[in-house]
């Protein structure tokens, strides 16, 4: 087996990876890093290459007042409070290093029609980040070894984490290695790409799950099975995911449908089985995609007239192919395959509970229906005004909730709460979250434990002394 010698191995080559080979090259002279990612050059940096990587962070990449309260709260009280303000205090920083490796932030629109201001975001998306980061891995003398798996960690007799082992190159070229290093760095994400760990978490139907971006594929929990293999505890919902309601007939990276509060959503014998108002979407996208999946057999339209197509909503509709349209019902029915006269029951009930007016997307604005079940809490404006408008709607799956255990400093941790000596984990593949996602935190935390974890590797080395 041909084995390799070098003072940081990190596994994953998406925001978390980066950042920590990146901050322990910074921090370390002459010290050599590896970087290991499954995929080629080409198809690089998971899900954070295919992402626009909002950070939820006011222009001057300070967190709002409401961040640690928010994340606390969406997590039913279960995300480590220290978790929570580790990040939080870590925020600005974070921006501002990003910043001096040469990812410029912008302060962009993002595809929620309620959103009252912009929000954070690097500028050229999570594809700018790769790019820039792996460069800066490379000009600091690090290593980024394509088609190369890691499979296990390599541990000495008192348990700490020495190295790992795994396959490197493709085809007959393709041979086992292993890589040693004082400190390894599990960064290879969630496993919304495992067929089989999607079905033992979700059940039976969690492999028809698409990936909201090819990177997704790639994620298969191996870093999760390795770290449970070397005594890990684990962490986060395993049961939940972060998901959002895609367009299925586009080929595009996230063909996001934010505009399902403004119409109904119908599963495909034409029956509504939400409240698709209940708040604004940006508070809502996640659970509407997991009820979706859950309760409409993984298969919705959004159905609206044109009181919704008189309004701005291109931001919200990031599919490239136009909704089905119809001047009836009946014929709108028959072009989605749908039995029309359960869907003229439908609208009609919908419509005789609804509230006359115009369509206001901007705001919550306390239109209601009135004795319907399941209600609609917010834009029940009737569906009145042909031609008719319906989008497919189905859910995607963008990142698992469910991961190691990991401490404020990134280390993973054993079911004693005691941290596995040289095995740290960063992004997806660490486990904080529980029961709903707050958005645009994910690529955030990935950078700044990534941070967290190269500093900490580097003191390893005894090269930085980390307080």
């Amino acid at each position: 087996m041909n084995e390799e010698q070098a003072d940081l191995v990190v596994v994953g080559c998406g925001a978390g990876g980066l950042a920590a080979a990146v901050r322990f090259l910074e921090t370390t002279s002459g010290a050599k890093v590896v970087v290991l990612e499954r995929a080629d050059r080409e198809r690089r940096g998971g899900n954070t290459a295919w992402t626009g990587s909002f950070f939820r962070l006011r222009p001057d990449g300070e967190p709002a007042p409401d961040f640690e309260q928010r994340m606390h709260e969406l997590s039913g009280g279960r995300t480590d409070k220290q978790i929570i303000r580790t990040l939080a205090e870590h925020a600005r920083p974070t921006v501002e290093w990003l910043r001096a490796q040469g990812v410029p932030t912008i302060a962009g629109p993002t595809y929620f029609l309620t959103s009252k201001g912009p929000r954070l975001m690097p500028a050229g998306g999570g594809g700018a980040i790769v790019d820039r980061l792996c460069a800066r891995v490379t000009e600091l003398g690090g290593v980024i070894e394509y088609g190369a798996t890691a499979t296990d960690l390599v541990q000495d007799s008192d348990g700490t984490v020495t190295g790992v082992t795994g396959t490197s190159g493709t085809g007959p070229a393709a041979g086992e290695r292993t890589w040693r290093a004082a400190t390894v760095v599990l960064a290879c994400g969630g496993f919304e790409g495992s067929e089989t760990l999607l079905r033992e978490h979700l059940g039976e139907t969690g492999p028809d799950l698409p990936t909201i971006t090819p990177g997704g594929r790639a994620n298969r929990g191996d870093g999760i099975t390795m770290g449970v293999r070397a005594g890990a505890a684990t962490d986060g919902q395993f049961d939940r995911f972060h998901g959002e309601p895609v367009d299925p007939r586009s080929r595009k990276a996230e063909a996001l449908l934010m505009v399902y509060p403004y119409g109904i959503l119908v599963d495909h014998r034409g029956t509504r089985f939400l409240d698709e108002g209940a708040d604004t979407p940006d508070n809502t996208f996640e659970d509407v995609a997991y009820r979706i999946w859950r309760d409409a057999d993984q298969f919705a339209f959004l159905i609206a007239d044109q009181k919704l197509m008189r309004q701005d909503i291109g931001r919200a509709v990031l599919t490239d192919v136009e909704p089905v349209t119809a001047p009836t019902l009946d014929v709108l029915a028959a072009r989605l395959d749908i039995d029309p006269s359960t869907l003229h029951k439908t609208v009609a009930a919908y419509n005789s509970a609804a509230v006359p007016g115009e369509l206001d997307v901007t705001r919550l604005d306390g239109a209601a229906t009135s004795g319907l079940e399941p209600p609609k809490s917010n834009w029940a404006r009737p569906i009145d005004e042909p031609p008719y408008v319906a989008w497919p709607v189905t859910c995607a799956i963008t990142f698992t909730f469910g991961g190691l255990r990991t401490d404020a400093e990134a280390r993973v941790l054993t079911a004693g709460g005691l941290p596995i000596p040289g095995l740290y984990a960063v992004g997806e593949v660490a486990g904080i979250y529980h029961h709903n996602y707050p958005g645009a935190t994910s690529v955030l935390r990935a950078l700044a434990f990534g941070r967290i974890a190269g500093e900490h590797a580097a003191a390893r080395t005894g090269e930085l002394d980390v307080q």
